[in-house]
């Protein structure tokens, strides 16, 4: 206490200001660390494809903006930019580099997203909400060689498996062992088409 009492007033609040201006400067620096060390765990890069689409039902070119876990090289989020559909805009998000949801925006349509579920090998069951539903209305698996293996449709409160007739391009389900062709309606499920 008798430094404090021999101390002039004026050194006390000097060494008052330096303690504060280390703080905010150690403050700082601990801040910036953290964003110094985001900006070397990623990357930003430049995308593009030629005639091959990454989504299906969609082919041409596409290019992205995409971000990129820098130490392993796999992609963490990608926006698209298409081609051929301009007023279109997907984003993909990805998992260990894996493809697991996609979001696409059109002008004046619902947000379509599609949801990948992931498997051993290739396998892959893919679902998604047609035209903007409230609820999935599709899912789609490939098995471990990446094969399409089975196609379904969300009819009357039950997945119900696509049926390919010879001869036909619609799509259809099996009612009651009759064949029927199904239609997508405005309220965005699938209903089967008057015969």
């Amino acid at each position: 206490m008798k430094l404090f009492k021999r101390m002039p007033l004026w050194a006390f609040a000097l060494i008052v200001l330096l303690l504060a201006n280390l703080s905010l400067i150690s403050l700082y620096l601990y801040q910036r660390s953290a964003f110094y060390s985001s900006g070397k765990q990623f990357k930003i890069e430049v995308l593009h494809t030629n005639d091959v689409s990454p989504w299906p039902y969609l082919s041409g070119n596409a290019s992205a903006i995409g971000i990129v876990d820098a130490k392993s090289g796999q992609p963490v989020l990608a926006k698209w930019n298409l081609d051929q559909a301009k007023e279109v805009e997907i984003e993909s998000y990805y998992f260990h580099g894996k493809r697991v949801f996609d979001v696409y925006w059109t002008n004046k349509r619902p947000v379509v997203y599609n949801v990948y579920f992931q498997g051993p090998g290739k396998s892959i069951t893919w679902w998604r909400n047609r035209a903007g539903a409230d609820t999935f209305t599709e899912r789609t698996f490939y098995d471990t060689n990446g094969v399409l293996s089975k196609d379904e449709v969300w009819y009357k409160d039950a997945w119900q498996s696509i049926v390919k007739q010879a001869g036909n391009n619609g799509i259809g389900i099996s009612v009651d062992g009759q064949w029927r062709s199904l239609g997508f309606d405005t309220n965005g499920m699938w209903t089967i088409e008057a015969p």
